[in-house]
């Protein structure tokens, strides 16, 4: 089977930053990877501390949002996919399950389903869908005899 794999709108939603997987990574614990993506963004203090500590992922996506392009409390040369990659990797180490649903999508395309994200996901359908390139090289690694 060779059709793609929705995972925003599918059980394939553990692969997003959003999913209830709680991430240790840096000396400190996160609730999902997007409080770690988001609070990575912005530079300690307090700021920073409120993306930590959002009741939600949507809210730290939120509340990133208001300091992500600040010069005075955004770091200034973010990699996002250096940051995301680290993210994920974090994540399937920690979380079999991941492990078991990149198992479960063999060689399928992975495609994340955002109209409004055209970096991440596929936008309008011109999109980069960088998190799926990415779900997808690490998935070879894990899978793909060396």
């Amino acid at each position: 089977m060779n059709d793609p794999i929705y995972f925003t709108e599918t059980r394939f939603q553990y692969l997003s930053p959003f999913s209830a997987h709680r991430i240790e990574i840096w000396g400190e614990v996160f609730s999902t990877v997007e409080h770690a993506y988001q609070a990575a963004r912005i530079k300690p203090g307090a700021e920073r501390d409120v993306i930590k500590n959002a009741a939600s992922p949507l809210e730290a996506w939120r509340q990133g949002q208001k300091y992500k392009n600040d010069p005075v409390l955004s770091i200034v040369d973010f990699d996002k996919f250096a940051v995301m990659e680290e993210l994920f990797r974090a994540k399937i180490h920690q979380h079999p399950d991941i492990v078991e649903i990149l198992k479960e999508s063999g060689e399928r395309d992975l495609i994340k389903n955002v109209e409004t994200d055209f970096y991440w996901g596929i936008g309008d359908g011109s999109g980069q869908n960088q998190m799926g390139k990415l779900w997808m090289k690490l998935r070879k690694e894990l899978f793909v005899p060396v």
